[in-house]
């Protein structure tokens, strides 16, 4: 995983029925979860996050590695591949989030082939989808990665040895590998088999590891290592397995959607909108820290720094291009220049856009700020009284915590996951708020 500070700058966080966490002793079993209403999949909206069309609530939420259960209070991250168990009785509420943590290694090879790269030895492709963070924390793209740099790659094993990546972090720092792929040329005599495809393969041994009894070639498995170097041969230190044959995601692309399930609306944001600026064809903007660009001159014209909005669209090369937006900013709605509702994009702006009115509401009760509430991650510092400041994607608010429920007790700083909603342009009334900083 990566640092605190890697993590805040672009916040990251249902399908088949997968999910729950490996085994120990240095085997695991398959990630089907105990709960019959599991979802998983890649993770497409943030805000709580979206996976497979649905929007689920994530403070409170045990977060955990799926291969050791390992317990993980960095945040949810765009791209990520996860199986959540919902809370029994709310469908929309996380209970347990398993994060399918990715590749783990050294880069090389990065462009020898179009839009390719290899991890630790293994063949990794992206595309335009793919969502790259930067050592700094920034969003990025294919042009930011360069040989001998240390990643973590969240993705989809193929059938033929390599592995799609849907979410590359660039760490400041080497881990010890961990290699994700689908299994061949197994030796059960000799407690060896080969990842990877091509001339990019690496061979395991696991010898002294009690191997999952469902290991087989085809087979998608997660090998921790002792090692930081990449090689050609690795001796396991665990091998946990992930699911018995690359169906399981294949079905992770083909779930993958917004929840409005239109094929241009795949990705979704909802908070605040900062770092508001125009552009030719409308304006530019951040959104729970990913770039996002509007094309109507006259919709930008009214939006302004603070405003809550939920925007829906295509990630490309790191920036949200989106085609529908819909204004949810608390209390009274304004005019918005005259800027009418447009479901239909009936004026050829290409863009869907609609007002939802909030009135004011009381945040002592939940329901009554639903509407209008979303969820960032953030660091809490200088509290006084029932405030505090909360520093979110390079933006500083007030964070109004008068009537704030805590989950797993109070803090007064360091990073904190919140659910709220705007007050004003730079005041978020707190819901409910977690600390991330371990508990």
């Amino acid at each position: 995983m990566n640092t605190m500070f890697h993590r805040l700058s672009v916040l990251a966080v249902g399908v088949s029925m997968l999910g729950a966490c490996g085994g120990g002793g240095g085997s695991g079993s398959s990630i089907a979860s105990a709960a019959s209403n599991a979802v998983a999949g890649t993770i497409s909206g943030l805000g709580s996050v979206i996976v497979n069309g649905v929007r689920y609530e994530t403070i409170g939420a045990s977060v955990v590695d799926v291969d050791d259960s390992t317990a993980i209070s960095t945040p949810l991250g765009m791209g990520m591949t996860v199986s959540i168990d919902p809370l029994s009785g709310n469908a929309t509420t996380a209970g347990t989030i398993h994060v399918q943590s990715g590749i783990k290694g050294i880069t090389s090879a990065v462009g020898t082939a179009a839009n390719a790269l290899v991890v630790a030895g293994l063949p990794v492709s992206t595309d335009s989808a793919t969502f790259i963070v930067t050592a700094s924390g920034a969003v990025g793209s294919f042009t930011n990665l360069a040989d001998n740099q240390s990643v973590e790659v969240y993705g989809l094993p193929q059938s033929d040895g390599t592995f799609k990546a849907t979410r590359i972090e660039i760490e400041t720092t080497a881990h010890t590998v961990q290699l994700v792929g689908t299994v061949s040329n197994l030796n059960v005599t000799n407690n060896t088999f080969t990842l990877g495809s091509g001339r990019n393969t690496v061979a395991v041994a696991y010898p002294g590891v009690t191997a999952p009894a469902s290991l087989a070639n085809g087979a998608v498995v997660s090998v921790h290592t002792a090692v930081t170097a990449s090689a050609t041969q690795y001796q396991a230190t665990s091998l946990y397995m992930r699911s018995a044959n690359v169906s399981t995601f294949t079905q992770y692309a083909e779930h993958y959607r917004g929840t409005s399930g239109n094929s241009t609306e795949a990705n979704e944001l909802y908070g605040m909108v900062s770092g508001l600026a125009s552009t030719a064809a409308g304006c530019s903007m951040q959104v729970q820290g990913v770039p996002t660009t509007l094309s109507s001159n006259t919709l930008c014209a009214s939006i302004q720094n603070g405003d809550y909005v939920e925007v829906k669209g295509l990630l490309a090369n790191g920036s949200l291009t989106a085609y529908r937006v819909e204004f949810k900013t608390s209390g009274t709605d304004r005019t918005l220049n005259g800027y009418h509702d447009d479901e239909n994009d009936s004026d050829g702006d290409h863009l869907r856009y609609r007002r939802q009115l909030t009135t004011a509401v009381s945040a002592s009760t939940e329901s009554g700020a639903s509407a209008s509430s979303y969820e960032i991650y953030g660091i809490l510092s200088n509290c006084s009284g029932s405030n505090c400041s909360l520093s979110s994607n390079g933006t500083v608010l007030t964070a109004d915590l008068s009537t704030a429920f805590w989950e797993h007790g109070q803090v007064t700083s360091g990073l904190v996951e919140v659910k709220g909603y705007m007050t004003s342009a730079s005041t978020f009334k707190v819901i409910k708020i977690e600390s991330k900083s371990g508990h």
